[in-house]
């Protein structure tokens, strides 16, 4: 009984995602919307958020490699 009730499951969630994806986006005035991709540009703003959370990344790292040698500090004096 389980089985037939897994299988259930399993053929109406395959309808609902084979029917979600076959559906297309509509903007609010009813033109489909259509993406201008330029792969160009995915670049360009990598290298930009990349660029703004290199400060971060320093910190972070700078306060990790404090904790390191003070661990390192206090076990050599035990």
């Amino acid at each position: 009984m389980f089985k037939k009730i897994k299988a259930k499951k399993v053929a109406i969630s395959s309808v609902v995602l084979t029917l979600a994806g076959t559906v297309p986006a509509f903007a609010e005035d009813g033109t489909s919307l259509a993406f201008n991709f330029d792969p160009s540009e995915m670049f360009t703003w990598t290298n930009t958020m990349l660029s703004a959370l290199m400060p971060v990344l320093y910190i972070t790292l700078g306060i990790s490699l404090a904790f390191i040698i003070i661990n390192a500090l206090k076990y050599a004096f035990r």
